[in-house]
């Protein structure tokens, strides 16, 4: 039986990078080139994806809000801990003042968090998880219904290194060798199913920065999504109606504090500025200043918080016919064999936005001016296997190569 790695990985950020600009596919995912960077005692959202995990397990589900709370913030403070010790591991320097006040600050902003959400947000009564963090395979097949297979030097390498290699007594020739399997891998963060029987992909992301209001319009074109819905209907053979996308606005909402002078009749500020959600400010004046707020005091600025106040949680739900699915099955052949073959042409897609963001841009610049690229390389980058290959549990990472 073929052991699980012993396939050609195509995930989504790569078809994104190859379709974006071939030269930088190259080094991204040819040549597994990747920024060096300074490492950080905490990656927030990697700590956070631990935290979701353990409020959608489906063993716990049902359990008390209280409760699950308590799972999830244990679980989110030991991968901070685990990411301190890491870090403080293999720095001798320890961790600086600064570093260490910033650990603190998301500790605690995770923390916060968490409470809200699961207390406020988490969907108890609307959907019951059946998978988290699950992983797929799933075989690109050709017209024949003939899975795509793959020759190239980094399929031969894991390929010689198996015990498939040896073959009827002997050491198989890569002349007689006819490759990988290509498969579509990803991971997603949870499959619920809802009150009704139906079964949603759940993706969550935190950002500092909601999406814009075209967000809708961006996430019917999103590639992933097709791809998700389509490998788990496959893998799984559930119906899979759609995807939820859950944005978590990196805070939550704070109760206001009371001012120390009562103003207009209101104890309470009617700015702009404050971190509050509608909800929040509704509990907290009602009750420390029901005078004002029986007398309508504080009725326009809750209009605001309602139409334009600060959103700490969106959801978006898509769906896609089985036309769409179609659709990115045959656009994921065609691709597939175009990243496989050893005559794909690399060369750069320079653009005015996609190139000023590009973390490649320096050697990319050097190569097109005729100077040593390759030094750029070897300095301000790293061979550093995609976080797939390196098996790390969350998909919550900021990948290059887009």
């Amino acid at each position: 039986m073929q052991a699980l790695d012993l396939v050609h990985e195509i995930h989504t950020t790569e078809l994104r990078s190859y379709r974006g600009c071939r030269r930088r596919w190259n080094w991204a995912f040819g040549e597994d080139l990747q920024p060096a960077r300074t490492a950080v005692p905490l990656e927030f959202g990697i700590a956070y994806h631990y935290a979701m995990e353990k409020m959608y397990n489906p063993e716990t589900w049902g359990s008390p809000r209280t409760l699950i709370a308590q799972f999830a913030e244990a679980a989110f403070y030991d991968a901070c801990s685990a990411q301190r010790k890491k870090f403080n591991a293999e720095n001798e320097r320890g961790m600086s003042d600064d570093e260490e006040r910033n650990y603190d600050e998301l500790l605690a902003l995770g923390r916060g968090m968490i409470h809200w959400y699961v207390m406020n947000h988490l969907p108890l009564d609307q959907y019951t998880p059946v998978f988290v963090e699950e992983k797929f395979q799933v075989p690109v097949l050709d017209e024949d219904g003939k899975p795509l297979l793959c020759t190239c030097d980094k399929c031969w390498d894991k390929y010689r290194m198996s015990i498939a290699h040896w073959e009827g007594g002997r050491w198989l020739d890569r002349l007689d060798w006819d490759g990988l399997p290509v498969v579509y891998e990803g991971r997603v963060d949870a499959i619920v199913r809802d009150k009704f029987g139906n079964y949603w992909i759940l993706d969550w992301k935190t950002t500092a920065r909601m999406m814009n209001e075209d967000a809708d319009i961006v996430l019917e074109l999103d590639d992933q999504i097709s791809g998700y819905i389509w490998a788990l209907r496959k893998k799984l053979g559930l119906a899979i109606r759609g995807f939820i996308y859950v944005e978590l606005k990196k805070g939550f909402p704070k109760p206001p504090d009371e001012m120390k002078v009562v103003r207009l009749g209101r104890s309470f500020s009617v700015s702009k500025n404050l971190d509050v959600d509608t909800d929040t400010y509704i509990r907290t004046v009602s009750s420390r200043d029901a005078g004002a707020y029986k007398a309508g005091l504080y009725d326009e600025f809750i209009a605001y918080l309602r139409a334009e106040g600060p959103r700490f949680i969106k959801h978006h739900t898509v769906r896609r016919t089985g036309i769409q699915l179609n659709n990115f099955a045959d656009d994921l052949l065609a691709q597939a064999r175009e990243m496989i073959s050893p005559t794909t042409a690399i060369y750069p897609s320079p653009g005015r936005f996609s190139c000023g963001f590009c973390a490649y841009r320096e050697p990319c610049l050097d190569k097109n001016q005729g100077g040593d690229y390759q030094y750029a390389l070897e300095t301000m980058y790293q061979i550093k296997p995609r976080y797939y290959v390196l098996k790390e549990a969350t998909t919550d990472h900021a990948g290059v190569g887009q």
